[in-house]
């Protein structure tokens, strides 16, 4: 392997990680929003964002203690 196809390599993985990250935090973002607003159950909050009920009852706790 050459070293421009190692740095290639690596560009694409960091690039792949950054994806990953961005839509993680669309979730959290998403799930922060319908917890603000109030009208829906924690269960449907994890549901429709793709969260675990868990991270969804952290952010809850997280959103009260701001």
């Amino acid at each position: 392997m050459t070293l421009q196809m190692h740095y290639q390599e690596k560009y694409e993985q960091g690039i792949g990680q950054g994806i990953e990250k961005g839509i993680e935090q669309e979730k959290i973002d998403s799930a922060v929003r319908m917890i603000e607003d109030g009208d829906l159950p924690l269960e449907k909050i994890a549901m429709y964002s793709g969260l675990t009920l868990e991270q969804v009852l952290e952010l809850e706790k997280e959103l009260q203690l701001a």
